[in-house]
């Protein structure tokens, strides 16, 4: 059978910071002039029906996002099985690569890549299996949680490649599978991630030249993960007591009706943007002062660093974090001098870390320069030259 390339198949290729990711390992696999395909699925969220990406094949399945329907999802995988099968027996591909394998596509995808005699490589950007656990401790949730891990590990122990995209991930998976695990770093597009002039920035988004700015980019939700809730008392309290300009600028879906509820009451502190493409995106975080990652505290996080962690640093931005001090994310922050960590239950340092951010210009731009010196190894092409080797060792020799 003639060589067909390379099959990518995610169930996040529609949206977001997964999707920029992965259209960038596609564009760069293109330059090497490899034959690469990617496969998406229809999915219900927040914001009604997602479609894949154009560049992508189209699944004919719809699944749904929202934790609760973890069990319907399950109970539909015969049907999802069969349809990623007949994807990878049309195709042929010689390797696949299951991109944020949630539990859906990864056991059809490893029997597929077995008929084929496709090779299979697992990329791991999340804890998926132990945040699944960790979420879904009792009942028949609990039961499928569980089950869901125990196959999915099992089957990435007898995978010809897993990559992760964090040390601790790495190491995590390691002691997890008994197998060698490489890392695969996440990053940004630095040729499409770089600032524009802040004025023309903040002009364009309607804010005053005057505030200092503080942004975010990602998800709303009021249920831990990524609330924003505590920032806005704090900036709403530094507001009235101290009388400095302070604002949080928002771009991102929203999860649930107490978000809006929030939106509402903080018309001061906050200007929502709504649901922004890449190049909406650069012109908003160009307007900020600094970036902000807000966290949970469950230690399951730890091991991951967000998304926009990379895009945020490769905008020059200093950061305002909210993690634990032992996550991978906070340990990054600190040894390089990149902004701030916070405990995510601590309102005074939070409280603190804006005001010295908002009225010292000089410690500002010296975290600024730290920002800048660093910028250089976030760059995406870091990782996709790093999975490209890997691929290309498990091409017949002809067609590497």
């Amino acid at each position: 059978m003639k060589h067909s390339g390379i099959l990518i198949i995610c169930t996040h290729f529609g949206r977001g910071a997964a999707y920029r990711r992965l259209s960038y390992f596609i564009k760069y696999f293109k330059i090497k002039k490899l034959r690469i395909y990617c496969a998406g699925f229809l999915e219900i969220s927040g914001q009604g029906l997602i479609k894949p990406s154009r560049e992508c094949y189209e699944i004919p399945f719809i699944f749904s996002t929202s934790t609760s329907n973890y069990v319907i999802n399950f109970l539909l995988y015969p049907i999802l099985s069969l349809v990623i099968t007949l994807v990878i027996l049309i195709l042929r591909p010689k390797i696949v690569i299951v991109s944020i394998p949630d539990f859906l596509p990864v056991l059809a995808s490893y029997l597929s890549c077995f008929i084929t005699r496709s090779k299979l490589i697992i990329d791991v950007r999340d804890p998926q299996e132990e945040i699944l656990v960790y979420t879904y401790r009792k009942g028949l949730s609990g039961l499928i949680a569980r089950f869901c891990r125990r196959v999915n590990y099992s089957i990435y122990r007898r995978t010809h490649t897993v990559v992760a995209v964090t040390s601790r991930l790495v190491t995590m998976l390691v002691n997890e599978l008994r197998r060698p695990v490489h890392l695969v770093p996440n990053g940004a597009d630095l040729s499409i991630f770089k600032p524009i002039d802040k004025k023309v920035a903040r002009f364009k988004l309607g804010l005053s030249q005057d505030s200092f700015v503080i942004g975010y980019i990602g998800y709303l939700s009021s249920r831990g993960y990524y609330n924003i809730l505590p920032i806005l008392l704090v900036i709403r309290r530094i507001r009235r007591e101290l009388g400095v300009n302070i604002k949080l600028i928002v771009a991102g879906p929203m999860h649930d009706a107490s978000v809006k509820r929030i939106v509402k009451y903080f018309k001061e502190e906050f200007a929502y943007m709504g649901v922004l493409d890449t190049k909406d995106i650069i012109a908003l975080l160009s307007a900020c002062d600094v970036g902000l990652i807000p966290r949970i505290k469950d230690p399951i996080y730890d091991y991951a660093i967000p998304a926009k962690f990379y895009e945020y640093v490769a905008m020059a931005l200093p950061l305002i974090v909210l993690a634990n001090n032992e996550s991978e994310l906070a340990k990054t922050v600190k040894e390089n001098k990149l902004g701030f960590v916070c405990n995510p239950d601590d309102q005074v340092c939070l409280e603190d870390t804006i005001v010295r951010l908002a009225t010292n210009r000089h410690l500002l731009n010296e975290i600024k320069r730290n920002v800048l010196t660093f910028r250089k190894y976030v760059d995406r092409s870091i990782g996709a030259e790093r999975l490209f080797k890997l691929v290309t060792k498990l091409l017949p020799a002809d067609q590497a």
